[in-house]
């Protein structure tokens, strides 16, 4: 019998036109967890490597899909983080407060027998974090 195959967590790799700049703002403005080699960490090891770019253009958050998940989605979306109803509002006020570049204020759509509210927030690369949950 084979042993399950156990992940620890998830980090995914951004390309950033200025790795310091980038650093400052996902720890200070978006409160993650940054160490000195780009690792971003908030929650429940979620987060992302940022890595230095060759290039501007090496740079490339996701353009607006073809078929998007909903009327709501006018731009692309490069990352999706799930919290609780309240946890999404306690994200946006304190993103608000810190300045952080906010693509979209947050929504509220009906979900079967309850809510969804979404928001959105760019980092300084336009890359574009979604952060929603339920009630």
């Amino acid at each position: 019998m084979e042993s399950e195959i156990y992940l620890k967590n998830f980090l995914q790799v951004r390309l950033v036109s200025d790795f310091e700049k980038a650093k400052t703002y996902y720890r200070d403005v978006l409160g993650f967890n940054v160490d000195g080699w780009g690792h971003t960490e908030r929650g429940n090891n979620l987060g992302f490597i940022l890595q230095q770019a060759i290039k501007p253009e090496d740079v490339r958050p996701n353009p607006k899909p073809d078929k998007p998940t909903g009327d709501e989605q006018t731009i692309g979306w490069d990352s999706y983080f799930y919290s609780n109803f309240d946890g999404v509002g306690q994200l946006y006020n304190e993103f608000k407060s810190k300045g952080a570049i906010i693509a979209y204020e947050p929504r509220i759509s009906p979900m079967g027998n309850s809510q969804w509210k979404h928001f959105a927030v760019k980092d300084l690369d336009g890359y574009v974090m979604v952060f929603g949950g339920s009630n």
